[in-house]
Parts: C-alpha cells; structure tokens; sequence
C-alpha cells in the first residue's frame, strides 16, 4: 500500500468538500493511504506568485518541507496547487540560491527543503500508482449510453516539462477512465482551453465568458456531465451555469472524477458527497447498470 500527504490547499475544505470527500474514499477503495496535512499554509499559487517569487518559494517550499518531514511524497488534488508545488520544487532543486533563502526562513521552525519530496497531482495517482487494470477490474456497476466530456484545467498539465501528468494539447487519463468505467468519452471544441477561472479577480465579465464558451461547446456535442480534476475548474464550470437569462434546464452537471468513478467501483453515494454538487448528477447516475 502506497501512502502520501495529502494537502487539500485552501479552496476544496470550504468550497468543495464533496471532492475532498471522493477523493478519500475512491483512493482508499485501491488501497492508497492518505494522511491528510497538519498545519500546511498556502501554495500562494497564482496571487502570491504574481506579486513576489520569494514570498511564493517560501509558501510552496515550506509545504514540501512539511512532507518531507514526514518521509511522505505529497497527493495534491487542486491543479492550481499540483502546479504551484511541483514549480516551486524544480526553482529549488535548480537554484541553490533560492533553496538557501527558503531554508533561512524555515530554520526557525525546524523545518528543512532538501529535495527528498515528490507531488503528484490526482491523475497521475490514477494512472501510475493505480493503473487503468486495476481500475478496470474494479468495475462492478458500468455506466451505459452516456455521453461524458473531459475538462482537465491549465495548471494540471501545464507546463509539462515541470508538472509532467499529461500530454497538455492531447490529454487522455480522464478520457480512458470515462471509457473504462463505461461511457462514452466525447471530444469537444477548446477541450483543452482555460475555464476562466484564474481571471475571476481580475475582470469577471471576461471569465464568465469563457467559461461560458466552454458549456457552449459542450452543449453543442450532445454530452450528459463534465468530468474534471480540477477544483478551481469545477466551481468555474458550474457558477457561470447560473447566469441571467439561462435556462436551468440545459446546464451541464459537473463533477469530480473520483465522484464519477466512485459509484462504479460500488461505492455509496453519500460517501462521495454527490449531494452536495449544485447541478445535481442525477443524470448520470441513472445510466449506472445494476451491480455484478
């Protein structure tokens, strides 16, 4: 059994619980250990890191310091921490300089960055650490005749050089695990484009539009639900559904991959939180054949 820390960053405790939630109970059906990380701050991804790389080296260096304490490789299951962490771990291992300044700050909590540490994002637990057998074999309720599209967000596979998950202009992991489990993976136009949500700070009219574009898409090819990886992807896809003016009956239901995959592999609904998802995925769950 492989055990890792797993840091949930800021946004998924309070926003997106139900993925914190799948993503324990789906990893745990295959035998992953997750110890859940005390006292971990901020990867100061995107905001901190615009505004000051010290001040980001020191956040993201003092969670990979953390693990390393712990002798434990990080799971980080938001793509904007994934990407933050293993960015900040390649500045480190690269630049003696930084790793020096970063340990300064550390000393006085006894803490230590030397590079003993791997990130993994979720995708690459499915795929390297489970393996799509394993996945296949655990199959006991396949999905039948639903049509699923894949959204995996900017800073899971990008830029693969750093964060090495996924061919980021052709991305399959959630694709093969769609088919795996049942359904019918669809491709769509701008699958691999941003959902907008990195810009919500900045100009909200503009991020609503893309992401709009993005359901446009996808309404376009006939699919039933999104599935992503993503937590900043995943509130995105869903909020901008909720516009003035549109119609409740054509949104897109949009959920996890560990809520997809969960219900497959006969694990209980509310254990994955599917309750709370504010697009209920009823839909989905209704093409579900009985189990084996």
């Amino acid at each position: 059994m492989r055990e890792f820390a797993l840091y949930l960053g800021c946004t998924t405790p309070v926003r997106l619980p139900q993925y914190e939630a799948s993503v324990k109970a789906v990893l745990e059906k295959f035998g992953i250990e997750l110890t859940t990380m005390k006292d971990a701050n901020c990867c100061g991804a995107q905001y901190v890191e615009s505004l000051s790389r010290p001040a980001f080296a020191a956040l993201s260096g003092r969670i990979l310091a953390l693990a390393e304490r712990e002798g434990l490789d990080i799971l980080a299951i938001c793509g904007a921490c994934s990407g933050s962490l293993k960015t900040v771990k390649h500045e480190l291992d690269s630049d003696r300089y930084l790793r020096s300044e970063v340990n300064d700050l550390l000393k006085d909590e006894d803490l230590e960055y030397t590079g003993n540490v791997h990130v993994k994002h979720l995708l690459q637990i499915f795929q390297e650490d489970i393996g799509y057998n394993a996945i296949e074999e655990a199959i006991v309720r396949p999905y039948k005749g639903i049509r699923l599209a894949a959204h995996y967000g900017c800073h899971v596979t990008r830029p693969y050089e750093i964060v090495q998950v996924d061919d980021p202009e052709n991305p399959t992991i959630i694709d093969r695990i769609i088919e795996i489990a049942g359904a019918t993976a669809v491709d769509y136009v701008g699958k691999t484009r941003c959902c907008g949500g990195p810009m919500l700070a900045v100009d909200e009219p503009v991020a609503n539009k893309i992401g709009m574009e993005k359901i446009e898409n996808l309404q376009n090819v006939g699919v039933q639900g999104l599935v992503t990886a993503c937590v900043f992807c995943e509130i995105q896809l869903t909020q901008v559904q909720f516009g003035e003016g549109l119609d409740p009956k054509n949104r897109v239901p949009v959920l996890s991959l560990p809520q997809f995959l969960g219900p497959a592999i006969g694990i209980d609904m509310n254990a994955l939180g599917t309750y709370l998802n504010k697009i209920p995925p009823d839909n989905i769950f209704a093409s579900l054949a009985e189990a084996k």
